[in-house]
């Protein structure tokens, strides 16, 4: 749907050598690995003691805010499945294969994994307790998890889950078909410009729905350094590396992977998938898998992994959180009764009930 003409991408298409591993088979195997692993962590937390709501604590919010959040559960849950009907069931259906859409939607959909990643290493985000929630699938679950209390972040199944299909992974579909419009308009653009677009497009798109979202009340990020975000010292604060970090290299690496295909509508992660001897269905299973890795290796490398800097270099939190956002989440400190912030001590996951 989104290929390229064939002028374009012979131009960029690095020839295989024949005895190095073919990138699809490279790029599989990572996507079965990080399969595994996420469904190895949701299993331990399905399983597991945490996997239990958390309640909103003292605070309440009002009946319009109340019938918002329910109208917003509903909604995007709603809207993902006719995402995955539209570019995933029915050209399944229709065809017997998977489409490259349907290949792009089937990874985005389970990047909601990386969601709480930014708090592996301390507390910078917070979810509203009075969204639909178990807990969160992170300590307890998730092999080498660092910052306390963090089972206590209320993941909404509702918005994060369903939201990854679309909210975010449209997101990519979108700037790709703003960068085809480009591509008419100069058509003499290269192909470090198209990334570059394709970065500043998917940062842009990010940072407006999530600007959005936040004055919902919905969810917040604290734990932002004010010199870099939008709103600086309010609930509803935006770190700007929020959006370059997961838009423009989390959603822009997915959007390039989708945009930069050969004359064969192959992705760069698919390539060599024909120099294979399986039948149609392995190929199929291969290139699903070679997507699903490339996507989620991206999110992993240039989201959760620099996240870690920020999240533990946070300002001050704001000081006016609802109960029902906080969540009992800020033991830090020496009488572990704080917020992360400057000298404010890390405490010892074995130090926290």
């Amino acid at each position: 749907m989104y290929e390229l003409d064939a002028s374009m991408t012979r131009s960029t298409t690095v020839p295989l050598s024949t005895t190095r591993p073919l990138p699809v088979v490279l790029w599989a195997t990572a996507g079965a690995l990080m399969l595994a692993f996420q469904l190895y962590v949701l299993g331990r937390w399905i399983t597991g003691p945490n996997f239990a709501p958390t309640l909103p604590g003292a605070d309440s919010i009002s009946a319009s805010q109340h019938v918002l959040y329910i109208a917003l559960q509903i909604g995007v849950s709603a809207a993902a499945v006719v995402c995955l009907i539209k570019w995933l069931i029915l050209p399944l259906l229709r065809t017997g294969r998977m489409s490259a859409d349907g290949r792009l939607f089937a990874a985005g959909a389970m990047i909601f994994f990386w969601d709480m990643s930014m708090n592996y290493s301390s507390t910078a985000l917070f979810y509203n307790a009075n969204l639909i929630n178990f807990g969160a699938w992170n300590l307890g679950s998730w092999p080498g998890w660092m910052s306390p209390a963090a089972n206590r972040l209320p993941e909404p199944i509702f918005i994060t889950v369903p939201g990854y299909t679309s909210l975010v992974t449209t997101q990519a579909i979108f700037v790709c078909w703003l960068l085809r419009k480009a591509k008419v308009r100069w058509p003499n653009m290269g192909i470090l410009s198209m990334i570059g677009l394709i970065v500043l497009g998917c940062t842009v798109v990010d940072t407006v729905i999530e600007v959005v979202l936040l004055r919902t009340g919905i969810y917040a990020y604290p734990g932002a350094i004010r010199s870099i975000s939008l709103f600086a010292g309010e609930t509803y604060q935006f770190p700007l590396n929020e959006g370059f970090l997961f838009g423009g290299l989390g959603v822009g690496a997915m959007a390039a992977l989708h945009f930069f295909r050969d004359d064969k509508g192959l992705t760069w992660a698919e390539r060599g998938v024909e120099k294979l001897r399986f039948g149609e269905t392995g190929r199929q299973w291969l290139r699903g898998f070679a997507v699903y890795g490339f996507c989620h290796v991206m999110f992993l490398l240039l989201y959760t992994v620099p996240m870690q800097w920020f999240s533990l270099h946070s300002d001050p939190f704001p000081t006016n959180y609802p109960s029902y956002l906080v969540n009992g989440m800020c033991v830090y400190g020496v009488n572990a009764d704080q917020c992360p912030g400057p000298g404010v001590m890390t405490p010892r996951i074995d130090s926290v009930d």
